[in-house]
């Protein structure tokens, strides 16, 4: 950068002009978009599936709002989505990332004089965090994998999906209880499942979804940003969901079960939104074959994974 300077010695005395202009002053550049991290909230169980974020009780915490506000704009207005659908039981286990950005909104305008132009008073103004994006990390266990051309409304199969998948007895069983009883899956330490493309059907995964960004803010890298922080805090805190045989009571049966408990060791799922695979996949997801296709609120949806490693150092999302 040249530096530049000014001889001022040949001026007794030197009064800036006020610009010329009918303008207002140029507005400063917003700050750079921040992220809250949500952990679990066991409050979420008095949440009213049936209401807005704006009419529920008041202690619900603010950024659980704030993500719900998004996912209404995103999933209810624009697609569609019954708003009694859009919650679920999974968002109380949940961890949640709500991104912001910063909106600098005049409260009174500049006034500037009619015949000169010069500027009589600035104007206010007010910087307020909108909340822009939103995502959600699901610890397991979980349901089944969805049927291949299954139809699921509020997470309940309406139909009976592919009848040519072959599945043995064995597998019937395992997945019944989940796919139409609504499962135990929280009491379960593993939930068998059928093998797909990249997963046995045992391993313990957690689930990533119900990712959203506002319209105006599309392609600017805030989705990126969101994954990127998910994956990067599950990799750190790579052991917060396994099982612990103390809290499980292993130990005063005097049982060692530490190699039979499930661990989490760096596998991702997500269902993806058709139209959205893409978008993974810029993330480092590949798409599940073997899972199929199914709708879910009448989307069509598919599996995809990520395998990442765990433990210090990291994987950086592209």
């Amino acid at each position: 950068m040249t530096r530049v300077t000014m001889d001022t010695s040949s001026f007794s005395s030197f009064t800036p002009r006020e610009p010329q202009t009918d303008r207002p002053p140029r507005e400063p550049a917003p700050p750079t978009p921040f992220i809250s991290f949500i952990k679990p909230q066991g409050q979420l169980w008095n949440y009213n599936r049936h209401k807005t974020h704006e009419d529920q009780p008041g202690n619900i915490p603010k950024a659980f709002l704030d993500a719900m506000s998004v996912r209404e704009k995103v999933y209810v207005e624009e697609q569609g989505v019954a708003l009694e659908n859009e919650f679920d039981s999974d968002d109380h286990r949940s961890c949640h990332w709500v991104i912001y950005a910063s909106v600098l909104t005049t409260i009174i305008p500049a006034i500037l004089d009619p015949r000169s132009g010069r500027l009589v008073r600035p104007r206010v103004t007010r910087t307020t965090s909108l909340p822009i994006g939103t995502l959600r990390l699901v610890p397991f266990p979980h349901s089944a994998h969805p049927r291949n051309g299954g139809i699921y409304l509020n997470g309940l199969l309406t139909n009976v999906g592919d009848p040519v998948r072959p599945r043995s007895s064995e597998t019937v069983q395992a997945l019944q209880p989940q796919e139409i009883q609504g499962g135990n899956r929280r009491n379960s330490l593993y939930i068998r499942d059928f093998p797909t493309t990249f997963h046995n059907g045992q391993e313990p995964y957690v689930k990533l979804g119900r990712l959203a960004v506002l319209k105006e803010y599309r392609n600017k890298g805030i989705a990126g940003q969101l994954v990127r922080a998910a994956v990067t805090w599950m990799q750190t805190n790579y052991t917060i969901f396994n099982p612990s045989p103390s809290v499980l009571g292993f130990d005063r049966l005097g049982m060692d079960v530490t190699g039979q408990l499930p661990k989490w060791r760096g596998l991702f799922c997500i269902h993806a939104q058709e139209e959205a695979v893409k978008v993974w996949e810029r993330y480092g997801f590949k798409v599940d074959e073997k899972m199929g296709k199914w709708w879910e609120e009448g989307i069509p949806h598919v599996g995809m994974w990520l395998r990442v490693p765990v433990g210090k150092g990291g994987h950086t999302v592209a």
